[in-house]
C-alpha cells in the first residue's frame, strides 16, 4: 500500500493520463466562465447541519451540489483541495453509510464507463477481477472509500440553477464500501479541487483557461452561499495582491511561502518545521476543506502568546483532543493581524482571526500541529482568492463575499 502524508492515501497506484485539452462540455462554456455555490456545513442549507466543533476539523467544511449520469442523479459532496480523487457512493452497496439522496447505481446510467484492467488509466495491480479499483483513506484514520474506478457525465449548476454545464468522462471512484466520520452520514462523497491529475479541477480547468477562484462568506453570514468560479471572470486584478504558488510531485495540495505573522507591532518570522533560521519555499498548504489555520506547535505558541499579550481580557481555555483552544467571552476588539507571504501582506479582520463558538464566545482560528502547516478557510473568508494554474500564482482581494452570491 502506498502511503501519502496528506489527506488521501491511494493504496493502489492510479496511472492516469489526462489530456490537457478541454473535456467536451455538453453546454456551451461562456466566455465569462461559470459559477457554482459552496454550502458551508454550518449553514441552514446544509443537511449535515453542523453539530461538530470546527476546531476538531471535520473532513470537509464546504459542500457542493451536482449530478452524475444519464439520466442525472443529484449528489451532495464534500470538497477540499488536498484529496487525490473524486468519489461517490454507488450501488450495489457492500457497506455504505446512509445518505440523504438516493445512492447512485451505475447500471442505470447510459453514460457510465467502467475502467478495465487493460485501460491505460489503470495499473494491473488496481484490479479486482477485470475491474480497475481504488481505495481512498483519510488522515482521521477512520474515513475511507473503496470501489471501482470509472468515468461518467458530471453536471454542475449555477446559483439558483439558472444555468448548467456538463462534462463527459470525468474520472471518479464508484464506492461500494465507504465510511465517513466528522459531519454525519448525509453526504454522497468527495469532490477534489486539488492539483492531483485525478481531481475535478485538473479534469475541467482546461475548459476555463486554468483559472478559478472562490469567495467564502464570513461565518456570521452563512445564510448567504459562498461561490466557486471558473474562467476569465473568476477574479479581479484591481485591488488584489499576488504571491507565487507551487505544487509538489509527492503531494496534491497548492503551496504558498509564509514569511511570518504580525500581531500588533510584533512580527514573528515563520521557518516551517525547519530548525534553521531560513525560509522554506512552499512551507504552508492553502486548503478549502480545513477550517483552522494549522501551524507548527512552536510557532503556534508564539502566536498564541503574542495574541494574549495584545488583548486586555481574560482568556478562556477549552481542551479539545489534548489541545488547548484559546477563546474569549464577548470579545469586541482584536489586535491587528497581518499574514506575510512573498510579495503579499494580508491584513486580517476579526472574522478571519476568530470564529464564533456560540453564547458570545469567540475562539482563535489557529491550532497547533506536529505535521503539515495549512492556511485554513476561516482566514480566507471575505477574500476573493484566485488561482492561476498557468502562471502559478495566487491572488487575494478583500471582498464582501455576500455580494458575489
Amino acid at each position: 500500500m502506498a502511503i501519502f502524508s496528506f489527506t488521501v492515501l491511494i493504496a493502489f497506484s492510479l496511472a492516469i493520463t489526462l489530456t490537457q485539452t478541454s473535456i467536451l462540455a455538453e453546454a456551451e462554456v461562456k466566455s465569462g466562465g461559470f459559477s457554482i455555490e459552496l454550502i458551508h456545513l454550518a449553514s441552514k442549507r446544509s443537511p449535515a447541519s453542523l453539530s461538530t466543533d470546527l476546531f476538531l476539523e471535520p473532513l470537509g467544511t464546504y459542500l457542493i451540489n451536482f449530478s452524475v449520469g444519464t439520466p442525472p442523479k443529484f449528489q451532495l459532496a464534500m470538497t477540499d483541495s488536498k484529496s487525490y480523487m473524486n468519489w461517490i457512493q454507488c450501488e450495489p452497496c457492500v457497506e455504505c453509510y446512509s445518505q440523504n439522496l438516493p445512492i447512485f447505481n451505475s447500471l442505470n446510467s447510459s453514460s457510465y464507463k467502467a475502467l478495465s484492467c487493460a485501460s491505460p488509466k489503470c495499473f494491473q495491480n488496481n484490479c479486482e477481477g477485470s475491474h480497475c479499483t481504488y481505495i481512498a483513506k483519510y488522515t482521521d484514520q477512520i474515513s475511507y472509500s473503496y470501489g471501482d474506478l470509472g468515468m461518467e457525465l458530471f453536471t454542475f449548476y449555477s446559483p439558483q440553477g439558472v444555468e448548467e454545464i456538463s462534462f463527459r468522462d470525468i474520472l471518479f471512484g464508484c464506492g461500494h464500501i465507504s465510511k465517513v466520520e466528522g459531519i454525519g452520514p448525509k453526504i454522497s462523497g468527495m469532490i477534489s479541487l486539488s492539483d492531483s491529475r485525478q481531481s475535478l479541477i485538473s479534469q475541467i480547468i482546461p475548459s476555463f483557461g486554468k483559472i478559478f477562484s472562490y469567495c467564502f462568506v464570513a461565518l456570521a453570514h452563512l445564510d448567504v452561499p459562498s461561490t466557486l468560479r471558473f474562467g476569465e471572470n473568476a477574479w479581479g486584478i484591481t485591488g488584489s495582491v499576488f504571491t507565487p504558488m507551487l505544487v509538489k510531485k509527492s503531494e496534491p495540495s497548492y503551496f504558498l511561502t509564509l514569511l511570518g505573522i504580525s500581531i500588533g507591532d510584533k512580527r514573528m518570522d515563520f521557518f516551517g518545521n525547519s530548525s534553521s533560521n531560513m525560509f522554506r519555499e512552499g512551507n504552508i498548504a492553502i486548503d478549502i476543506g480545513t477550517a483552522m489555520t494549522v501551524l507548527p506547535t512552536s510557532f503556534y505558541n508564539q502566536i498564541k502568546t503574542a495574541f494574549i499579550q495584545a488583548i486586555d481580557a481574560e482568556p478562556l481555555v477549552y481542551e479539545n483532543n489534548s489541545t488547548s483552544q484559546l477563546c474569549y467571552k464577548d470579545l469586541i476588539a482584536v489586535p491587528s493581524v497581518t499574514m506575510h507571504f512573498i510579495a503579499a501582506n494580508l491584513p486580517l479582520s476579526k472574522d478571519n482571526i476568530m470564529f464564533p463558538k456560540g453564547q458570545g464566545i469567540w475562539c482563535l482560528a489557529f491550532r497547533p500541529t506536529e505535521g503539515q502547516a495549512y492556511y485554513g478557510n476561516v482566514v480566507q473568508t471575505n477574500f476573493l482568492v484566485g488561482y492561476d494554474l498557468n502562471e502559478m500564482f495566487l491572488s487575494f482581494k478583500p471582498t464582501d463575499c455576500t455580494k458575489l452570491a
